[in-house]
């Protein structure tokens, strides 16, 4: 592009110094042909140095050359257009070499012009590229371009019309070539890297360049043909050049899009080939054959076996010796009826690498075509991690479980001792003390009930609220507490945490004791039933009766100043429990709480 520039800034230099010193020989470069005006030479010199400084930076200073020269080549138009003398064209030298039916000093009507669009088209280059401005600029660069390889043409083959326009002056054969110069310029700064090997605007270009040169031959032959009316050759050079200008373009813009596939298609495969390496996966593509055509380099490093040592072999070679024979039948009935799922859902797959050593993967099967043939991709992932994390959770948690077992082992173990301390104080007792004693040691022996069955169970979070009142009834049953009791038990499969077990196993005793204790006087035999069941969606109800004398009253629970009455409501407050008395024969006495769905079973 300095080499452009430089020139017609040398150009511009050269031709101002023969007007100057009047050389002839570096205005005229033949006698017979047009020479190149001052103000032409001003501006193509003027357009060099601003392609110089546009290439080295000097975006603002290209932009004031490309106003000065266009200012100079529209005025110079104006001047043809509206009959006018500006007085512009001897400014700064007098012309003495004047053609006839010319103005002295004035440049070309064809000049001017392309001066002008010169101008333009390095002035819009000057700021940020983007597609529009790239595009006109290359179709600025076409016009110019076609139009002056016309008047070159008609300079080589010694066709004046080609550069003569009639009476007005023509176009200098250095000013032609100049512009062509400078047109290749721009054409060159209008290119953007992101058009690869042909510009997005070539076709156009390509179209406005060859219809510029067919006008200006067609025009300049009906001039140079005009004694003889019946030659038809201006019209049929006019309709081939502009046949073969279309057909051009229509070349290039096949070319563009055929260039435009291929990069998209590079763009892809590129990216297909990234996403593959980058993929933390080993990925293998599998033709219908079994055999590998396409692996990533996880696969190499998972496996490792070379690129080379994989592809075109089978994949069975990726498995232990054992499953190779039976998985090439699996694969042939996965072919049958192809889908993206992941291969031997629920069962442990292995994996073989090249050192003989087998690993644990999981395998995603994606089925996917491409020019008729059918492929398979699979995405093999090491879990080799996975498992021993696994494995190291599961056994921390045995380990806790383990711990939180014997921790409520040693608890019940325990409660129990202080139960039977309290049963050994009881035996040395007074008979008024005995009673006490012993209610307070049932209340221990419920509590250790409810650590017995935490030690025995499978979640120790949680505890079968209905299996703990039975065992609870059996309990004070069996101790003999009162007459000859018949139990019956209407139980439902609640489970409750900890934290509501051991208050609601207190609440269950006290009521269960009080109906041994007063509900069968001067009775030999009694049934007490006992019911668990969910009240709704989130509460349950535990209720307590019996067939005997009957005569409890809300009341005695509210404001009873027992022991037990005390612990029912201190205990019912902190379950957010409501208590409830039916009516005879017998009583009945349900407590309802809520419970966190989230405790079921």
């Amino acid at each position: 592009m300095d080499l452009a520039g430089f020139s017609l800034l040398a150009l511009g230099i050269v031709v101002c110094l023969g007007w100057a010193i009047g050389d002839t020989t570096l205005i005229q470069l033949r006698p017979n042909w047009v020479p190149l005006k001052f103000n032409a030479a001003v501006g193509l010199g003027v357009i060099g140095a601003g392609v110089v400084l546009l290439v080295h930076g000097a975006r603002r200073s290209a932009r004031a050359c490309a106003l000065f020269v266009f200012v100079i080549g529209a005025a110079s138009v104006a001047q043809y257009l509206l009959q006018i003398d500006l007085h512009i064209d001897e400014v700064f030298v007098r012309a003495y070499i004047v053609e006839p039916g010319s103005v002295p000093g004035r440049m070309s009507p064809v000049t001017a012009p392309l001066l002008a669009a010169c101008g333009v088209g390095l002035f819009i280059i000057s700021f940020p590229q983007s597609k529009a401005r790239s595009t006109l600029v290359g179709l600025i660069a076409s016009l110019v371009s076609g139009i002056s390889v016309t008047a070159l043409i008609g300079y080589a083959t010694q066709t004046p019309a080609a550069y003569l326009w009639g009476a007005l002056a023509g176009v200098a054969m250095h000013a032609a070539g100049a512009l062509v110069v400078a047109a290749g310029a721009l054409g060159v700064l209008a290119f953007r890297p992101e058009d690869k090997l042909l510009p997005h605007w070539a076709p156009w270009a390509a179209l406005i360049w060859g219809l510029a040169c067919t006008g200006s031959l067609g025009g300049a032959l009906f001039q140079h043909l005009a004694d003889t009316p019946d030659s038809m050759t201006p019209e049929l050079t006019i309709l081939i050049g502009s046949v073969l200008s279309i057909l051009m373009a229509w070349a290039l813009h096949s070319r563009h899009r055929l260039a435009g596939a291929l990069a998209a298609s590079a763009r892809s495969e590129e990216m297909m080939r990234g996403i593959l390496r980058a993929a933390p996966d080993a990925m293998l593509i599998v033709d219908a054959h079994g055999c590998v055509v396409l692996v990533n380099d996880m696969t190499e490093k998972q496996f490792g076996y070379t690129r080379e040592e994989l592809l075109g072999e089978s994949v069975e070679l990726l498995m232990p010796m054992n499953i190779r024979q039976s998985h090439a039948a699996l694969r042939e009935e996965f072919l049958v009826a192809p889908s993206a799922r992941f291969m031997g859902e629920g069962r442990e797959l292995l994996a073989q690498r090249r050192d003989g050593t087998q690993i644990p993967v999981e395998i995603a099967l994606s089925p996917v075509s491409f020019l008729g043939s059918r492929y398979t991709v699979a995405a093999v992932r090491d879990i080799t991690l996975r498992r021993e994390t696994e494995q190291r959770l599961r056994e921390s948690l045995q380990e806790k479980e383990l711990l939180l077992k014997e921790i409520h082992h040693r608890v019940k173990n325990n409660l129990q001792v202080v139960a039977s301390m309290l049963a050994l104080q009881a035996d040395q007792a007074t008979e008024q003390a005995q009673a006490p004693l012993e209610d307070c040691r049932q209340r221990v022996m419920s509590m250790a009930l409810v650590h017995e069955k935490l030690y025995g169970a499978k979640d120790l979070q949680r505890i079968e609220l209905g299996e703990l009142a039975r065992e609870i009834a059996t309990m004070l049953i069996s101790e003999g507490v009162g007459p000859l009791i018949r139990a019956e038990f209407n139980v439902e499969p609640i489970a409750i945490d900890i934290e509501r077990a051991v208050p609601a196993s207190l609440i269950m005793n006290e009521l269960m004791t009080n109906s041994l204790k007063h509900a069968f006087k001067g009775r030999s035999s009694g049934l007490l039933r006992v019911a668990v069941r969910r009240c709704g969606n989130d509460e349950v109800c535990i209720e307590v009766a019996d067939d005997g004398v009957g005569g409890v009253q809300a009341d005695s629970f509210r404001t009873g100043k027992t022991l037990g009455m005390t612990i029912v409501r201190n205990l019912a407050k902190q379950l957010d429990a409501r208590l409830a008395v039916g009516s005879g024969p017998g009583a009945t006495i349900s407590i309802t709480f809520p419970i966190d769905r989230g405790q079921e079973q």
